[in-house]
């Protein structure tokens, strides 16, 4: 009875997570960075390759997941979470080559949260967000955002000395510390990136800096969500 539940917990797990995988390799082969391209054209690349391989596995795969044993399902749980791994790093480095193309650094991602960006006239502009159960540690009602440019000398505002850190989400049964825009609603970061479009998320940062008179030669290509 146990190995029977423990099985069927095991292939749910499966699939909500290689569902993730597809949604994020999707995100991924659309970007607009070129440096994505580049490491998919080159050969020598070995592990894009291994990445490449554990994503055809599951591509190919065609079988019942209700029909394999215990073991099978526990290999496939590992493969996936190896996968992700691999593909995270990629994003990461692909939104990495994005930023500092505009001499401003790397923002430190908030652990169980995430940030939005949208660069205008030579800023980019950052949102943190904190996932459910979650509360950012500093009071930040009245800062939405921080930023990097030309005024900045290319560093990032922050309520933290240091520079890249912008935010910490605490765990919290109440989320009051932010603007309400400043939270992933009923889900965290990485639920949200696979369930609907990222999108979503730049989209109504881009109104807020909009309402602030943040509207000049806006860079699309240099949007992105990164979940931390």
């Amino acid at each position: 009875m146990q190995k029977s539940v423990f099985l069927i917990f095991a292939v749910i797990y499966f699939k909500v997570t290689i569902r993730a995988l597809e949604n994020e390799l999707v995100e991924a082969s659309n970007t607009q960075a070129p440096d994505l391209a580049k490491i998919k054209d080159n050969s020598k690349d070995t592990s894009y390759k291994s990445l490449q391989k554990k994503i055809k596995h599951f591509i190919d795969l065609d079988n019942d997941l209700t029909n394999m044993t215990l073991s099978q399902i526990n290999s496939l749980i590992w493969r996936t979470q190896q996968a992700l791994i691999s593909l995270k790093g990629y994003q990461s480095k692909v939104y990495q080559k994005s930023v500092m193309t505009t001499n401003c650094t790397m923002p430190l991602v908030p652990m169980n949260g995430g940030l939005v960006c949208a660069y205008f006239d030579s800023v980019y502009y950052c949102k943190p967000m904190c996932d459910q159960g979650y509360d950012f540690s500093f009071l930040r009602i009245s800062r939405l955002y921080e930023k990097c440019g030309p005024q900045t000398g290319f560093s990032w505002t922050s309520q933290y000395p240091g520079g890249n850190r912008l935010a910490e989400c605490t765990a919290s049964d109440i989320a009051i510390s932010g603007q309400s825009s400043a939270y992933f609603k009923n889900k965290k970061c990485q639920e949200a990136f696979s369930m609907g479009p990222e999108e979503t998320y730049i989209d109504e940062f881009i109104k807020e800096l909009e309402t602030n008179g943040i509207t000049n030669n806006h860079r699309k290509d240099l949007n992105y969500l990164i979940c931390g």
